[in-house]
């Protein structure tokens, strides 16, 4: 019973995570936290953890301007991490607190730059 229990909820966790890639062409999805990829090199493993749980994953590689979907159940002052390996295989991350709602969307990007890897708000 405890393996079905566990396998149901990780089928949901999967679910509930979900990355646009293809050519370029992205099937718009439902979430309320969507990253970003701005940078030729592909990023995997792309993780969102609360309070040392993992809420989502999404192990889909992405890159150039491909998205990723996310759903994370309304919450106020929400403290939540988003981490990826990048092309090398090196894990970076970022802490972040935000109000979600049904209807607000967070959007998250993720930069590479004079080698250094960003992760922050997208405007």
């Amino acid at each position: 019973m405890k393996k079905l229990i566990l396998f149901m909820a990780l089928t949901l966790i999967f679910t509930l995570a979900g990355c646009g890639t293809g050519n370029r062409n992205v099937a718009h999805q439902e979430g309320n936290l969507i990253v970003t990829n701005y940078s030729s090199y592909e990023i995997k493993d792309i993780t969102v953890t609360h309070s040392g749980k993992t809420v989502s994953v999404s192990p889909e590689a992405i890159k150039d301007t491909q998205v990723c979907y996310f759903t994370i159940e309304p919450a106020k002052d929400y403290i939540y991490t988003i981490s990826f390996a990048d092309h090398k295989g090196e894990e970076h991350s970022r802490e972040f607190t935000n109000d979600f709602t049904e209807d607000a969307q967070i959007l998250i990007a993720v930069r590479y730059d004079d080698n250094v890897w960003a992760i922050g708000y997208d405007r």
